[in-house]
């Protein structure tokens, strides 16, 4: 199946779409499985840039005009708020007035801080019950805990640098210490052709980002983080390219890799 991509400036939206792990084999009586989400960090390199992931941290060069410039992350954090799943053969709209109660099936999930990996491992962040049945679209979203949501104000007192942020990063830049919080909202879809099985075995969808792009200008050069906080000149094109860095699909093995073998 062909994988879409879809990312809107500032609070971005980036939808992957993906083969279930396995067909449709649900009936009346099937039992509650559970949809599992790990998450993993890559990195790349390209004409204009080396990079690495090594000794637990992200980082990366681009030789400038007149300097060199080094950006190393050692910590990430997300906010993942929501997930939803969609029936086969309905439809699902986020909660406004053309939602179907039956088509859409809001998974229990209090706003979770994910610590995601920077050293290329895969972490399995949260796993959640299914009610049986077959399903086709798969939701998930990171975006600001809200306090008034259940578990929201819980998440806020556990990690209060979290209070105004989805995505939070600390690292150097070249040598110095730094810290990035930003709002970025970003919504990651999955649809499973042909629709996906919620049996007892369960389904892992792994959550893959590449961090290398993040503080980057479209020409590959880094971007200094301090200037991409709120306010700054580079905050709205952060948050473009954060929303535009998510890939899913289907991993039941956890090893990072799309189960089709498709990269």
């Amino acid at each position: 199946m062909t994988s879409r991509l879809l990312a809107l400036a500032g609070f971005s939206a980036l939808g992957a779409s993906l083969v279930a792990c396995a067909a449709d084999s649900t009936g009346p009586k099937a039992s509650a499985g559970s949809v599992a989400l790990s998450f993993a960090s890559v990195g790349a390199s390209n004409t204009s840039s080396s990079t690495a992931l090594s000794g637990g941290a992200l980082s990366g060069v681009v030789a400038g005009s007149s300097s060199v410039d080094a950006l190393v992350i050692t910590r990430v954090q997300l906010v993942l708020a929501e997930l939803e799943l969609q029936r086969a053969g309905g439809t699902c709209t986020g909660g406004d007035a053309n939602s179907s109660s039956d088509s859409c099936a809001e998974l229990e999930l209090a706003p979770t801080m994910i610590e995601l990996p920077v050293n290329g491992n895969v972490v399995s962040a949260v796993s959640v019950p299914v009610p049986p049945g077959s399903y086709s679209a798969f939701e998930a979203k990171i975006t600001l805990a809200d306090t008034g949501r259940l578990g929201g104000a819980a998440l806020i007192a556990a990690h209060p640098e979290l209070r105004a942020a989805s995505v939070r990063v600390e690292g150097t830049f070249n040598g110095q210490p730094f810290t990035y919080t930003g709002a970025t909202r970003a919504q990651i879809e999955s649809r499973f052709d042909p629709p996906l099985a919620a049996d007892a075995s369960g389904i892992n969808v792994t959550v893959r980002v590449d961090l290398t792009g993040w503080f980057r200008t479209s020409s590959g050069a880094l971007i200094d983080p301090a200037t991409a906080n709120a306010g700054g000149p580079n905050a709205e094109l952060v948050s473009t390219n954060i929303a535009r860095s998510f890939v899913a699909f289907c991993d039941d093995d956890r090893d990072g890799r799309d189960d089709r073998g498709v990269e």
